[in-house]
């Protein structure tokens, strides 16, 4: 039996080695093309990481230059208020102990002026630019800050024990050993030794806290051992 050849058949097995031929080539074509893309945006990517690096430290800096910068105004926006509250708190402990005393067990107001002065005085703040900017104070360094806001809280105190004790003074309808005292106290006999107790943490703290703040603004020391 002859083999029979067909020229169709042959021609065609041509074709398909040819096409996949040529599709292999395209497939590859197609690898290579994906791989450079894929390197490309790779490349693009590490640059764009990188760039946001440096824009990310640029505005840490910023940060950091901005806290700065509104810390040294702080310094010298608070420097003396809290430089002289440490006189103005012993100021007001002296006035205390020269207003009132102590008789029998209870109070006996032996200077209602002076004492009418120190509630007056003492309902105001004694840190008012401090709590102005209560909400900037955590730009300043080293604790500073957290420590200002425990005296404006001791400051909060003495203004409310200032109001509660004021309330209870009152006229005086009866005389006490042959002499007139215009006012008497209706309060605890204790009220004004909670106060005193009170005046002199606030006061210690104070001292501490005064020259710590000098320092960083870059003064000198004070020599708060006389209020001490």
């Amino acid at each position: 039996m002859a083999i029979e050849f067909c020229p169709l058949e042959a021609a065609w097995g041509n074709w398909a080695d040819w096409a996949a031929v040529v599709v292999g080539l395209g497939a590859a074509a197609g690898t290579i093309w994906v791989a450079r893309v894929a390197n490309r945006t790779s490349a693009r990517a590490a640059e764009i990481a990188e760039d946001a690096k440096a824009i990310a430290k640029q505005q840490r800096d910023e940060v950091v230059a901005l806290q700065k910068a509104n810390a040294e105004i702080l310094g010298r926006l608070l420097l003396h208020e809290i430089s002289s509250l440490p006189a103005r708190l012993n100021s007001v402990l002296a006035e205390v102990s020269r207003s009132v005393s102590v008789k029998d067990g209870k109070i006996q107001i032996d200077n209602p002026d002076r004492l009418e002065e120190i509630f007056r005085d003492t309902k105001f703040s004694m840190l008012p630019e401090s709590e102005r900017v209560l909400d900037r104070i955590h730009d300043l360094p080293d604790r500073l800050g957290p420590d200002l806001a425990t005296l404006i809280g001791h400051c909060g105190t003495l203004k409310d024990m200032a109001y509660r004790m004021h309330a209870r003074v009152a006229p005086n309808d009866r005389q006490h050993i042959g002499q007139w005292y215009p006012k008497i106290y209706k309060g605890r006999p204790d009220d004004f030794e909670l106060l005193e107790e009170h005046l002199k943490f606030f006061k210690d703290l104070s001292i501490q806290y005064a020259n710590r703040f000098r320092g960083f603004v870059g003064v000198d020391a004070e020599n708060y051992g006389r209020f001490a």
